[in-house]
């Protein structure tokens, strides 16, 4: 059996070293990797889903946009002159005579340019007797705008006039360049006009085989944009919009689209429909962030897509855009059909056709909203953030996610280099312990040989028995040292917590952080926070005749008041000159409310503020001006150093608050939508922004009770 004891004092000391160094690598180690897995995976699932926050809230906002727009068109008094117009001289064609040679080349289009293109996507033979117009005036029309028609499959609406001297020509010389430019401005794949009554599209700017036809009887009336003309009539109501997800649509040769639409009133009068097939570029835009997904936080491999109630895509695949050989070798390997990837392939998209059966989007169409490890629709292991899109008219969900891989590719870095330093560490270790324990066992090896010299008859060594005394004084010189260390170690150790104790007084928690690990700027762009610049009015008539340190300590009370506030409501303040300061929420710590925290600290500090102003026989009133958006922020300076925000955001913040009335708070665009619904807000007068010369809209909301009144409870409560 080993025996520990029969060692050398010099071997269990080099064991004893060895054992604690080691053991305390492999602690600290262990916790390092662990604590460093946690906070990688929670900053990258906030990074996904402040993404996906960002993104839906730019998808929501984009159909809103698109629904004022149109919404707008259908009361506009050059469509409502347009539906009218095409109305009546498409009613006029019915009585034109047309000769055989205009069915025989229109049948001949239909056979060579578009039923070829058609049966690549739909599979078959489509037959001319089940897609040729059903009226003499849809003949007349697709005769002359689109068989006669000698540009391009693609470019028929480059003409204008037909020549052929109707009156429907003259109407469509007269308005086809407004719609075009209409078209091409606000990117929409084509514009309708459809008479209400018989279901003829009376008009089309991208003048494909819709053109002309009857929605109601003809080959296109099982067609979505067929749904989207039956929901307008069933709710014809003036600005009442119907949006129809995305179908294959065979007049686009069976290509995904989906159409917005809504009734033409002229006065109190229906007088038609316009409807606008959906670009969707504009959507594939904003989910990929013109395809910057690395600047959107999403590295390698994250994308944002959006998925619709039967599982399948509503925009496009990053991996189709980046690596389409790769892509559809992972639809093979899927099980995905040839024909499908054909479309995939033919179509260049993958809407409608990228099956999304994965638990992150079962949850989200369900209604729920979070972040998993799942299984990608290319059965890829990711972290994922989903939720439920808000869009009249669809049921649509938003999802974030990025390789697992790629997630945690940080976290195999620091194993690497844990490991790597592990072993240096320990010839390290082992070479210092040898060293310190053959330092350490010298006075006793110089004993011992003077012990041997006594046992071989040299009774003049002189050996005291007493050695014991000088180890001793050795330990209690140690231990003095030790002592006085440890002394210091406390005065630093408390000067540290001092110094941290003051940074966080004048820093934000984040930027404090950042600036400990060696990052002296602390640079950083925030994607949604709320700014707030306020004033505080009547403080100056306050401490007009108080004397510096009276005027000192209200000013210092005044602070604590609203500090306490600030804390209650998770908001920060940032900058203090006199009775002005700057708060932003959802800095430190992101936040979906922001705004509504900043508005409700706003309205709770003006009590607060009249209260503490009637306490001390003065008339104290908030001023304020709020805007949210995207800001960067810093540490600037290096011997006197603040912590600033700067941006659109901050600029606009500061007019807004230099032009708010007292005891008011003005707020832009961005902050009235968000809680127009929660506040009553009412216009105010368009605020200049001094640095950019340019007028914003703003929106004011009274603050707090009548001047004068008094609030020392609430004082009494903040405090």
């Amino acid at each position: 059996m080993f025996d520990f004891g029969q060692l050398r004092i010099k071997t269990k000391l080099m064991a004893m070293l060895l054992s604690v160094s080691l053991g305390s690598i492999a602690i600290v180690s262990y916790l390092s990797w662990d604590r460093a897995r946690n906070i990688i995976k929670t900053a990258i699932s906030n990074q996904l889903v402040s993404v996906r926050a960002s993104k839906a809230y730019q998808i929501e906002s984009y159909f809103n946009n698109l629904y004022g727009h149109i919404a707008t068109l259908c009361e506009d008094r050059m469509v409502v002159e347009a539906m009218v117009e095409f109305n009546t001289s498409f009613k006029e064609l019915n009585f034109e005579y047309i000769p055989d040679q205009w069915n025989q080349t229109l049948e001949e289009y239909y056979k060579t340019d578009f039923f070829p293109e058609l049966a690549a996507s739909v599979g078959g033979q489509p037959h001319f007797a089940n897609y040729r117009p059903t009226t003499q005036a849809g003949t007349y029309i697709q005769y002359y705008y689109i068989a006669a028609n000698e540009a391009k499959v693609g470019e028929k609406a480059t003409l204008n006039d037909a020549n052929d001297g109707s009156n429907y020509s003259k109407i469509h010389a007269k308005y086809h360049e407004l719609f075009a430019n209409l078209s091409d401005r606000f990117g929409y794949y084509d514009v309708f006009l459809i008479d209400h009554k018989t279901g003829n599209v009376v008009y089309s700017v991208s003048k494909e085989t819709d053109f002309g036809s009857n929605l109601f009887r003809g080959a296109y009336r099982k067609t979505n944009l067929a749904t989207v003309v039956e929901r307008v009539l069933q709710n014809p109501e003036r600005g009442a919009m119907q949006l129809v997800d995305f179908e294959p649509y065979r007049p686009s040769y069976a290509a995904p689209a989906a159409f917005i639409a809504g009734a033409i009133y002229n006065g109190p009068h229906v007088v038609g429909i316009l409807a606008i097939q959906l670009p969707v570029d504009e959507i594939n835009k904003v989910l990929t962030g013109n395809e910057r997904w690395k600047s959107d936080g999403l590295g390698d491999t994250g994308e944002t897509y959006l998925v619709g109630s039967d599982y399948k895509m509503r925009s496009i695949s990053r991996f189709l855009i980046e690596d389409p050989s790769g892509y559809k070798k992972g639809l093979k390997s899927s099980g995905i059909p040839d024909s499908t990837i054909a479309q995939i392939e033919k179509f260049n998209t993958s809407i409608l056709l990228q099956p999304v059966n994965t638990e992150a989007a079962k949850q989200a169409i369900s209604g729920a909203e979070g972040t998993s490890i799942i299984q990608d629709y290319r059965n890829t292991e990711v972290l994922s953030s989903f939720a439920p899109l808000n869009i009249s008219g669809v049921d649509w969900a938003i999802i974030s996610e990025m390789n697992l891989s790629e997630a945690y590719a940080p976290v195999r870095k620091l194993q690497e280099f844990l490991l790597i330093s592990t072993v240096l560490l320990i010839l390290a270790i082992t070479f210092i312990a040898r060293l310190v324990a053959t330092r350490f066992v010298t006075p006793m090896d110089r004993m011992i040989e003077g012990a041997r010299q006594i046992k071989n008859g040299d009774f003049d060594a002189e050996v005291s028995v007493e050695s014991r005394d000088e180890f001793g004084e050795l330990a209690e010189s140690f231990n003095e040292t030790v002592a006085h260390v440890r002394k210091q170690f406390q005065v630093v150790k408390e000067k540290t917590r001092e110094n941290e104790a003051l940074l966080l007084n004048v820093l934000p928690a984040l930027a404090v952080e950042r600036r400990q690990a060696g990052d002296r700027l602390a640079a950083n762009k925030f994607q949604e926070i709320t700014v707030m610049v306020a004033s505080i009015d009547g403080f100056d008539a306050l401490i007009e005749n108080l004397e510096p340190q009276n005027s000192a300590e209200l000013l210092d009370e005044l602070i604590d008041i609203i500090d306490v506030l600030a804390s209650r409501f998770d908001i920060e303040r940032l900058a203090l000159l006199g009775d002005d300061f700057v708060a932003v929420s959802g800095l430190s710590r992101p936040r979906m409310d922001h705004t509504q925290r900043l508005l409700e600290f706003l309205v709770e500090l003006e009590d607060a503020i009249v209260g503490f102003g009637n306490l001390h026989k003065g008339q104290l009133r908030l001023r304020a001006g709020i805007s949210s958006g995207s800001v960067q922020a810093g540490i600037i300076g290096r011997n006197k150093f603040a912590y600033n925000i700067w941006g659109p955001v901050m600029t606009i913040s500061l007019a807004l608050k230099a032009q708010a009335p007292v005891a008011s708070i003005l707020v832009s665009s961005t902050v009235f939508s968000r809680l127009k619904e929660s506040y009553d807000f009412t216009p105010n007068e368009d605020v200049l922004v001094t640095d950019t010369g340019e007028f914003i809209k703003a929106w004011k909301i009274r603050l707090g009770s009548e001047l004068g009144e008094s609030n020392s409870e609430n004082l009494s409560q903040v405090g």
